[in-house]
C-alpha cells in the first residue's frame, strides 16, 4: 500500500514561545515520522513522508503532491497546539481519497474526541511505528484493523501501543526530505536531530508524559555511535542535536558513548539535554572530549517555591553550579526558562531573569507557562479558574479562535522583557556573533533581535 505521513504547519496560537522567537528558531527534522517511515518500509508498503513545514507548501500545494502520489493511508501528526494545521491536512488527505489516521503525543489526551471530525478516520495512541504498519496492513488485505492495539476507531478503543526500544525499531529514514531544508537558529547546517533513549522518570508539572513515555528504554552505546557515524559520512552534517528527554540519564552509558565516538576517530559536534542534577564535572569533561559543544539545561527557574510547585527537584545552588562546571569543561550553555507561572509575582520573575544573567549562560529561551492538556498544571490551572475547563476540548474542535489565557497577565510581556535583557548586553556579543555563520542564520538572529526591540517600543507606546 502506498502511505503518506505528513507534518503540516503549526498554529501561531498557544505555543510555548512568543511567536517572534518561534518564527526564527528553526525547523528540525521530525523523528517520529522518520521512524514510522523506516517502519513501513520494512512491512513491504511504499512510502512518501511529506513535511509541509519544511517544505513550505500550502494546502493547495499538498493537495497536488497527495494527488500525484495516489496513496490509500495517510498518517499526520500533531502536537496539541498544532491541532489546527494537522486537520486541515487530514481534510486535504481526505479529499483525494485516503483513509486518514493522527497520532503524536496529542491523541493520547483526546483520543476518540479528534474523530468529531469527518475527516479523520483513526486515532493512533502509543508507538506509531507499530500502530501505522499493522493498519496498512490491515487495509491492504481487506481485513478488520479494530484489534489492532493502539488504534482508536468510532467503533473501538484499544489501549496505547507499547513503546519500543528506538534500537528494535531501525534508524529514522532521513531520505524523504532533503536534509538543506532543515535548519536551526543553533547549528550551522547541514545537522541532523538523533535520539539515543526514550522516557523519563521525573513529574514536571508543566511536561505532558504519554503512558508510553514513563519508562525509559536506552539504545545501546554502539547503536547510538553507528548512527553518528552514519549521519557524518552519508549526509556530512556539521552538527548532531541529541532530543532524548534526559541525555545523562544513565552516566556509565554516555562515558561508553564517549569512548566509541573516540575510539572510531569520529569527528562530530554534538549537543544534548540534561539536568543540572544529572552532570558532574568528569562526565562534562568526557563529554566535550568527545565532541558535545553544547549542553541544554532545564532550568525553569530561579525562585525556589517556583521550583517547589514545577515539581523540579532542584535549587538555584545546584542549578548554577551544573551551568559553571559545564563552563568549565568547555561547553556552551544554553538554559531553558519559564516565566509567568501560575501566581508567579514580578519578584519571582526578577529572580528568574538575574539569575539568567548572573550565570555564564550563552544561550537562554523564556517559555511563557502553558498548562498543556494533561499535564499538574492544567490541573492547577482550572482548579484556580485560571482557564476555561473546556478549552481544549473547543479548540481542537475549532469552536473558538481564542488564545488560551496567560496564566499571569503580562507573561508575554514578561518573555519578550527577559529575551531584551538577556541578549542585549555587550556580554553576548560573542555569543550572537558565533551564530552569524551563514547568511540565512544572520537573518534569522539579527531580525529576531530586531524585531524584540520593536516590541519594547509598540509596547512603551501603548501603555
Amino acid at each position: 500500500m502506498r502511505v503518506a505521513l505528513i507534518r503540516n504547519h503549526e498554529s501561531c496560537q498557544n505555543t510555548r514561545q512568543i511567536e517572534i522567537v518561534r518564527k526564527r528558531a528553526g525547523v528540525l527534522p521530525h523523528l517520529g515520522l522518520g521512524y514510522i517511515h523506516t517502519a513501513l518500509q520494512k512491512a513491504g508498503h511504499e512510502v512518501k513522508t511529506i513535511d509541509a513545514q519544511a517544505l513550505a507548501l500550502d494546502s493547495q500545494t499538498l493537495h497536488a503532491a497527495l494527488t500525484a502520489f495516489k496513496p490509500g493511508l495517510v498518517g499526520v501528526t500533531t502536537t496539541t497546539p498544532g491541532v489546527p494545521g494537522a486537520v486541515e491536512a487530514c481534510r486535504v488527505a481526505n479529499s483525494v481519497g485516503a483513509s486518514v489516521i493522527l497520532g503524536g503525543p496529542h491523541t493520547e489526551v483526546y483520543a476518540a474526541e479528534n474523530l468529531f471530525h469527518d475527516c479523520i478516520d483513526y486515532v493512533g495512541v502509543g508507538e506509531g511505528a507499530t500502530i501505522v504498519p499493522r493498519l496498512a496492513d490491515a487495509l491492504e488485505d481487506g481485513d478488520d484493523p479494530s484489534d489492532i492495539p493502539g488504534l482508536i476507531g468510532r467503533e473501538f478503543h484499544n489501549a496505547a501501543a507499547p513503546m519500543l526500544n528506538l534500537e528494535d525499531m531501525g534508524w529514522p529514514d532521513r531520505h524523504a526530505v532533503p536534509i538543506e531544508r532543515y535548519y536551526s537558529i543553533m547549528a550551522a547546517r547541514p545537522f541532523t536531530t538523533m535520539i539515543s533513549s526514550r522516557g523519563c522518570p521525573f513529574q514536571c508539572s508543566f511536561c505532558f508524559k504519554q503512558a508510553v513515555d514513563k519508562k525509559s528504554y536506552f539504545r545501546s552505546p554502539e547503536d547510538v555511535v553507528g548512527e553518528l557515524e552514519y549521519v557524518v559520512r552519508r549526509w556530512k552534517v556539521n552538527e548532531v542535536m541529541f532530543y532524548d528527554d534526559v541525555f545523562t540519564m544513565k552516566k556509565s552509558r554516555v562515558y561508553q558513548i564517549c569512548e566509541l565516538i573516540q575510539q572510531r576517530g569520529l569527528k562530530v559536534r554534538w549537543e544534548a539535554p540534561t539536568r543540572v542534577d544529572l552532570v558532574d564535572e568528569e562526565l562534562l569533561m568526557a563529554m566535550h572530549k568527545a565532541g558535545c559543544i553544547r549542553l541544554r539545561f532545564g532550568i525553569e527557574s530561579g525562585d525556589e517555591d517556583i521550583l517547589t510547585l514545577m515539581k523540579k527537584e532542584s535549587n538555584t545552588a545546584v542549578i548554577e553550579e551544573a551551568v559553571r562546571a559545564a563552563k568549565r569543561a568547555g561547553m556552551q550553555t544554553f538554559g531553558y526558562f519559564i516565566v509567568g507561572w501560575l501566581g508567579e509575582t514580578a519578584e519571582q520573575y526578577r529572580r528568574t531573569l538575574d539569575l539568567a544573567k548572573n550565570m555564564p549562560l550563552d544561550y537562554a529561551s523564556f517559555y511563557t507557562a502553558t498548562p498543556l492538556p494533561g499535564t499538574r498544571l492544567h490541573r492547577e490551572a482550572i482548579d484556580a479558574n485560571a482557564i476555561r475547563p473546556d478549552y481544549w476540548l473547543r479548540y481542537l474542535r475549532g469552536e473558538t479562535q481564542e488564545r488560551l489565557e496567560f496564566l499571569v497577565p503580562d507573561a508575554e510581556a514578561r518573555s519578550r522583557q527577559a529575551y531584551r535583557e538577556f541578549y542585549y548586553r555587550w556580554s553576548k556579543v560573542p555569543a550572537i556573533s558565533s551564530r552569524l555563520t551563514t547568511p540565512g542564520m544572520a537573518w534569522d538572529v539579527l531580525s529576531g533581535l530586531a524585531k524584540l526591540m520593536t516590541s519594547s517600543s509598540n509596547e512603551q507606546r501603548d501603555t
